[in-house]
């Protein structure tokens, strides 16, 4: 285990506050502590962060690879879904951090982020359509299932629009053989 402590002004540093925001994506983090300062007439937050040593750290962090390696690369739900789809993905998320907090379970304890995406997909409409769902078996469907279908209902996409009417221009007329004779077409 190390320690990396970061004073961060108050005011104005936004240089300190991105190396700390570095550093934090960059390392496993154990726990932080952070205290307000007052030294010299200047204020600011006196951050002790404890952390893991890598292996090698002087190795650049692996963007997307969810972390060591056998891990699952982390997927980007904002690419897989429409923007309605990832609206109602971000609240569904929102909810289980929600639930997962009252009842002091980690988040994916609940749902995992992929059974969350479904749910955003199909908004299922009734508790035998949740059950469809894989990994959501009649415990979960008894236990969530009315605040999941509440919050689905409020964000259910719109119904669809009916097609525009379009009304077809009037058919051209046909000149009467008479009048083209005239004007000279044969």
């Amino acid at each position: 285990m190390q320690i990396q402590v970061f004073s961060i002004p108050m005011e104005g540093d936004e240089d300190a506050v991105a190396q700390l925001n570095l550093f934090l994506r960059t390392h496993k983090v154990l726990c932080i502590e952070k205290a307000p300062v007052l030294a010299q007439g200047r204020q600011y937050w006196s951050v002790c962060v404890e952390y893991l040593q890598r292996r090698a750290e002087s190795e650049p962090a692996r963007h997307g690879s969810g972390g060591s390696a056998g891990e699952k690369p982390k997927t980007d739900y904002r690419q897989l879904l429409s923007a309605a789809e990832f609206a109602r993905f971000s609240k569904l998320r929102q909810l289980r951090k929600q639930l997962a907090d009252s009842e002091a379970v980690p988040v994916y304890a609940l749902f995992t982020n992929a059974q969350l995406a479904e749910l955003a997909r199909r908004v299922p409409k009734s508790r035998a359509a949740l059950a469809e769902v894989e990994g959501i078996g009649d415990a979960k469907v008894q236990r969530y299932g009315s605040v999941l279908l509440g919050i689905l209902g409020t964000m259910a996409d719109p119904e669809p629009a009916p097609p525009s009417l379009v009304v077809p221009a009037e058919p051209a007329t046909a000149a009467p053989p008479a009048e083209l004779a005239a004007a000279g077409v044969s």
